[in-house]
């Protein structure tokens, strides 16, 4: 979904260019030109390649846009590509490689009357999203650190653990420590989590036990919002994918956590 900061149809590729690049660079504060296109014959273009390398998702990015009408097709694309090595998300760098092929983009209003730019199909692509265990764990340990000194309470020393159990399901294991005061405990998070084809995950069997002193009071803080995370879905892309179906969906495991998938009309 590529947002246009207009409610009309660019009618050029230089003008399409230009909005694209003004709504690209407004969400992710780049201050270069991220998107660049090649024409063939307007609205059919040659390539459309967007660079966020080394950009940084806001802290907190604005809501998705809403589909109000109905899409109506916009552009025919040679070669799409979308690279972002890395994306900076929190304290964790996020690779992420889009690239297809035989691509057409509708159009659409949305809720605040300006134009976005829809995947409705593709001849073929491939996806892949990947993120180093480390950079799980610091993103992990922010998170922890954060809800639990809300409460008077110190973690450090977090430890991730990922262990594949298909080509589409992991289980996860968080040990960290939490002090309070004097006293300190050892505690264990687990859970797990599943890809559909689509590439929503699933979080599931969370969970948290502990040994020491305060291993109880510091699973009480963090069980509730386990709790509100247990059996939530979220998606990895935010493309509404119109016509283009996922496949090959996998997850792999070593010294990054990868997600890949293979995707387009063509079988």
């Amino acid at each position: 979904m590529f947002p246009l900061d207009t409610d009309t149809f660019p009618p050029t590729a230089v003008d399409l260019a230009k909005h694209l690049n003004d709504s690209v660079r407004q969400l992710f504060g780049l201050t270069r030109d991220p998107v660049e296109v090649r024409e063939k014959s307007y609205p059919h273009l040659d390539s459309l390649l967007v660079s966020l390398d080394g950009a940084r998702l806001p802290e907190r990015p604005p809501e998705m846009p809403s589909v109000a009408s109905a899409a109506e097709p916009a552009l025919t694309i040679d070669s799409f590509r979308v690279n972002a090595s890395p994306l900076s998300v929190g304290p964790a760098s996020v690779d992420f490689q889009l690239g297809a092929q035989g691509v057409e983009l509708h159009r659409a209003i949305d809720r605040s009357g300006h134009l976005l730019l829809l995947l409705h199909d593709a001849a073929k692509g491939h996806v892949e999203i990947s993120v180093a265990l480390s950079d799980l764990e610091a993103l992990l340990g922010e998170v922890a650190k954060a809800e639990a000194g809300r409460h008077g309470v110190n973690v450090d020393a977090v430890e991730l653990t990922l262990r594949s159990r298909s080509s589409r399901s992991l289980a996860a294991e968080v040990h960290l420590r939490a002090k309070k005061l004097f006293m300190s405990a050892s505690l264990r998070i687990t859970g797990q989590l599943d890809l559909d084809e689509q590439l929503n995950a699933r979080i599931s069997g969370l969970d948290c036990t502990g040994d020491g002193a305060i291993a109880s009071v510091a699973c009480g803080i963090l069980k509730p919002h386990l709790h509100k995370l247990e059996g939530r879905e979220f998606s990895l892309m935010s493309l509404p994918l119109g016509e283009v179906r996922l496949r090959d969906v996998q997850i792999a495991v070593s010294e990054k956590l990868s997600v890949s998938a293979e995707f387009g009309s063509a079988a």
